[in-house]
């Protein structure tokens, strides 16, 4: 596919733009950013996927954001031999036109149009390589896997030496894996019949088994039976042995609790005597504690009366330090408020001397303000009153150009017409209303034909000569041009493209005087505020500005008029200063002296609060402790009353003796407990018992579990489970052979499959040798000799070799992988047959490489076929359309046609 002209219009922010490309070889496509170099290709796409009528996002996607308008995109190319001519208009009045050029030529519209060029892009446009020779600016450099593009593999079949892709392979390898596919999935297992035919033999081998498990079970049911009758028989037996023990050992338990009777009242008479001779013991320990804890009390409440008398002796004394350190305090007070009051006068007076100095100040700096104002409005009022910007002389200027040029090459490709009156008087109209030539008899006269024109002999022949189509479509370009050429002069009131240079060399001289005024008046009034600032930027002074000088002459006078003879302000603001700083030391030391006599009171005061509480605690202690020694006087007294202090030791001795008895009763009551053996008694009744009750759960079990397989034997008597079983076995014999016929299908299958996909693998491998020797004969142009790279089989990149050092392609830099794209493209491209490939496209790449770098980038972009002696070259027979707003990257290719486009 080659691209020859491309129109879009109002297409995002392209409004009307037509650009014709180079059959072959290099185009530079240069402009600024969001000029719309991406958008024509993003156009071209939607010109050959998105139909006319589509209301999809990305059909609106076309529509400028600012008009509501139809976008519309025509272009003319070459396809399959074919050169075609073709342009939709989307969302308002939707249309398909398709002319098809060339010695047979057609026209449709409509849906027939759109079906007419989708067949053409199925069957002769390699999307795979289409979109793999793009380059586009989110890009880097990575080109996707090409082994599914056609017409590669076609190329680097040839260049192997050798048919590894025939004719009708495809097809092939298509019907084989169509009918693997019935027996397998794509990750190799069995679906289809082929799993249908699995599953029931499967579930015929679990039939089988369940059948003879079921079987088994039967037989297993009367052996079963057999047992348990036994069984049930035996536990009737070891019932009755269990109820005869159990009665030896109810006797034997008898006799032996008889004994543990006896043994327990033993006890409770031993713990009787304990506990009174416990009781005796705590009555004489709590009559000596009383005694003790009485004589405790008293000596405390002597104690603290000691205590309360010297506090009270030293408490008379700080009285008089107290009284004599409130005095200094009180003093020290009034000299720290005559301070104060002496400091904060002299700040007053500072303060207003720094504010008649501001102020005045202000009124001295407005003659200066007034005059950059009154500069800026000069500035102002020396604008021209038609303001024309340097883009514009250039917009200007180059639709001139390409006027100009538009009017050379029609000139240049319009015939000639010469007219030799023999007789008669010769009339030629000229079209566009540009009047009429006449020939008079026996003059000869030559003119160009650009336009439609008649040729009259006066009763004898009219002559039309009509310009091709593609002329008219140059006559139109050039009224569009002229006319675009015409309103632009008019808008900005000057007749020629120079008067419109000088008019903006006019507004940037005035401007540049204004914008260093406004910069001057800025810098003065910074930090008025934006609001001063902003008028001042117009010219005008700012009436914040002159309010504030008004409030400020007033300030001044009332500053003056407000102090008297006797207190005037401080001559200048270092007097002020100084005087500040005394009255600040002076404060500073009457501060300290009163601080210092506020501790001194302080601490007076703390000491005295001590010493009061000292008193309380003794008053407090003292009251205490003789009410608690009278308490404990009292108790004791009645104690005494019930049970003399002599008589409490002889009634200790008396149950000491007591507890001797009753502990030797209870040594002989458990001798005869150990004698008798109680607890083994008690635990052999136990036993016997427990042995009893599980003889007769394990007789009820058993009798239950012989009822409950008797009636399983009588159920598995009647389901026939043998014939079952035979059936079964069967059903599993017909699986089989189903599965032996599927099976030996399915493996053919599985085998041809194989063996055609390692063929196909073993030609994907062959392509990359050619492949990569392409691309390291143009990277050594670019790299030098050491330059290699590593394809696998799916034709990507993934290393790089340079002078022995290989690196993944991930981890290359942003540059070398643009790079490398960049040459990968380029090999593809001159890999392929012409007739069937694709242009490439790089959109503003290179941007990461270094100027020598770019050198050789250009050198291989633009080598031709006689200087390359190794094949065919990038620039031969390839078209590379590159896309950039910096024209200078590609500044060192040679032969290279550039396009510029403009707003």
């Amino acid at each position: 596919m080659r691209l020859h002209t491309l129109t879009l219009r109002d297409v995002k922010g392209v409004k009307d733009r037509t650009i014709e490309l180079p059959e072959v070889g290099v185009v530079v496509i240069e402009g600024p950013n969001e000029i719309g170099k991406s958008t024509m290709l993003e156009a071209f796409d939607a010109l050959l996927t998105l139909k006319s009528t589509s209301k999809a996002a990305a059909a609106r996607a076309l529509q400028p954001v600012d008009r509501d308008v139809a976008p519309c995109v025509a272009a003319e190319f070459s396809i399959g031999g074919l050169r075609l001519r073709y342009a939709k208009r989307w969302l308002k009045s939707p249309s398909t036109t398709l002319q098809i050029l060339g010695e047979r030529p057609e026209q449709l519209t409509g849906d027939a149009a759109q079906q007419r060029v989708d067949a053409l892009v199925s069957q002769h446009l390699d999307t795979t390589l289409w979109d793999a020779l793009r380059l586009t600016q989110s890009g880097d450099g990575t080109v996707a896997p090409l082994v599914s593009s056609s017409v590669l593999t076609a190329a680097l079949d040839a260049a192997a030496g050798s048919q590894q892709h025939a004719d009708g392979a495809d097809v092939l390898l298509d019907k084989v894996s169509q009918e693997y596919s019935t027996y397998f999935t794509a990750t190799g297992r069995p679906t289809g019949d082929y799993r249908l035919a699995m599953s029931r033999h499967s579930e015929a081998e679990q039939g089988v088994a369940e059948a003879h498990r079921r079987l088994t079970e039967g037989m297993a049911l009367l052996e079963r039976q057999e047992q348990l009758r036994a069984s049930s028989e035996a536990a009737s037996e070891q019932v009755d042995r269990a109820d005869r023990e159990v009665s030896r050992a109810q006797e034997a338990s008898a006799q032996a609790e008889l004994v543990a009777t006896r043994h327990a009242e033993a006890q409770e008479r031993l713990a009787s005597a304990r506990a009174q001779h416990a009781s005796a013991l705590q009555a004489l320990q709590e009559r000596e504690r009383l005694i003790t804890e009485l004589a405790t009390w008293v000596s405390r409440a002597e104690q603290a009366r000691e205590e309360s008398l010297a506090a009270t002796a030293a408490a008379d004394e700080l009285a008089e330090a107290l009284t004599s350190a409130e005095q200094t305090h009180g003093r020290t007070s009034e000299a720290l408020e005559v301070a104060a009051d002496r400091l904060d006068q002299v700040r007053q007076d500072a303060d207003d001397r720094a504010e008649l100095d501001r102020l005045e100040g202000l009124v001295s700096g407005i003659d200066h303000i007034r005059e950059l104002v009154e500069k800026v409005a000069r500035a102002r009022e020396a604008l021209p009153q038609v303001r024309v910007e340097r883009e514009v002389p250039r917009r200007v200027r180059a639709l001139q150009d390409r006027l100009d040029a538009m009017v050379l090459q029609h000139a240049a490709a319009s015939p000639s017409l010469e007219i030799e009156s023999l007789g008669a008087e010769v009339v030629i109209d000229l079209a566009d209303g540009q009047g009429h030539e006449v020939v008079a008899p026996g003059e000869r006269q030559r003119l160009s034909v650009a336009h439609d024109t008649t040729v009259d002999v006066p009763g004898g022949a009219r002559i039309r000569v009509h310009l091709h189509e593609e002329a008219l479509g140059r006559v139109a370009e050039l009224g569009r041009l002229r006319r675009s050429l015409a309103d632009s002069l008019a808008e900005h009131g000057v007749e020629h493209v120079d008067e419109l240079d000088r008019l903006a060399e006019t507004t940037e001289q005035a401007a540049q005087v204004l914008r260093e005024s406004v910069r001057d008046v800025e810098v003065a009034l910074r930090s008025r505020g934006e609001a001063v600032v902003g008028q001042a930027r117009w010219g005008k002074m700012p009436d914040a500005l002159v309010a504030e000088v008004a409030q400020a002459r007033e300030r001044i006078d009332s500053l003056h008029a407000a102090r008297d003879a006797d207190h005037p302000l401080p001559m200048d603001a270092m007097v002020a200063r100084g005087a500040v700083e005394a009255a600040t030391a002076a404060h500073r030391t009457a501060r300290a002296a009163h601080r210092e006599a506020t501790e001194r009171v302080s601490e007076r005061r703390a000491q005295v609060a001590a010493l009061t509480s000292r008193l309380d605690l003794a008053g407090k202690e003292i009251v205490a402790s003789e009410a608690r020694a009278d308490a404990l006087q009292q108790q004791l007294s009645v104690a005494r009353q019930s049970l003399t202090d002599e008589a409490l030791q002889p009634l200790v001795d008396e149950c000491a003796a007591q507890v001797t008895v009753a502990g030797s009763a209870l040594e002989k009551a458990s001798e005869a407990v150990r004698a008798a053996d109680v607890d083994g008694v008690r635990r052999a009744l136990v036993l016997a018992r427990d042995r009893s009750t599980a003889a007769v759960r394990a007789r009820e079990l058993a009798m239950a579990e012989l009822h409950h397989v008797s009636g399983q034997v009588e159920m598995a008597a009647g389901e026939g489970r043998q014939e079952l079983y035979d059936l079964a076995v069967t059903d599993l014999q017909d699986a089989e052979r189903h599965l032996r016929a599927i099976d030996r299908r399915a493996r053919a299958a599985r085998h041809l499959f194989t063996t055609l996909n390692q063929h196909r693998d073993a030609a994907h491998r062959a392509y990359v040798r050619p492949y990569t020797d392409a691309l390291e004969s143009l990277g050594r142009r670019v790299y030098g000799d050491g330059f290699g790279v590593t394809v696998d089989e799916e034709l990507a990149l993934t290393a790089r070799t340079l002078d022995g050092a290989t690196v993944p392609f991930s981890e290359l830099s942003g540059g070398a992988k643009e790079q490398l794209g960049i040459l990968a493209r380029l090999a593809v491209a001159r890999l392929v047959d012409p007739d069937h490939g694709v242009p490439v496209v790089i959109d503003d790449a290179l941007g990461y490489s270094d100027p020598e770098r770019l050198r050789q980038m250009g050198a291989v972009l633009g080598h031709s076929p006689s200087a390359d002696a190794h094949g065919p070259s990038p620039a031969g027979d390839v078209q590379v359309i590159l896309l950039t707003c910096t024209p200078d990257r590609y500044a060192a290719i040679p032969h290279v046609a550039t396009i510029r486009l403009t707003a």
